[in-house]
């Protein structure tokens, strides 16, 4: 009996230290591709935007309608964003947004990550 009580508990230390495990591994997962992909969106729009590319961006909303396109491209599709743009001046080439993102854990838990880039386009 006691045999089968240290087995029990020992499965469940086990099973508890691989779900610890992976739910931070999938916090840190969606950090990276959340950062990597919003870095990388605000980089192609603001360079589009600077250098009069194929795009032809002429409006504010044309910015932000490229911007969240390119975003949208390159996020996994197991997140929900909501994008908050603080600035925005297409002159200059500055740029700061906030992506906020929200995952489902494998535990069902609901978790929230925020990040928040700003970028000026050093130009050509």
């Amino acid at each position: 009996m006691k045999t089968v009580v240290l087995s029990v508990i020992s499965i469940s230390s086990i099973l508890l230290v691989v779900m610890i495990h992976i739910t931070v591994n999938e916090e840190s997962v969606q950090t990276v591709e959340v950062s990597d992909a919003l870095a990388s969106a605000m980089n192609q729009t603001m360079t589009e935007v600077m250098e009069q590319g194929s795009y032809g961006i002429s409006s504010r909303n044309e910015l932000v309608a490229a911007f969240l396109q390119a975003m949208l491209q390159k996020v996994d599709k197991n997140i929900s964003l909501t994008m908050r743009i603080h600035h925005l001046d297409e002159r200059n080439g500055t740029m700061d947004v906030e992506a906020v993102g929200e995952y489902i854990l494998p535990d069902r838990n609901k978790k929230q990550i925020s990040i928040r880039r700003q970028v000026v386009f050093a130009g050509k």
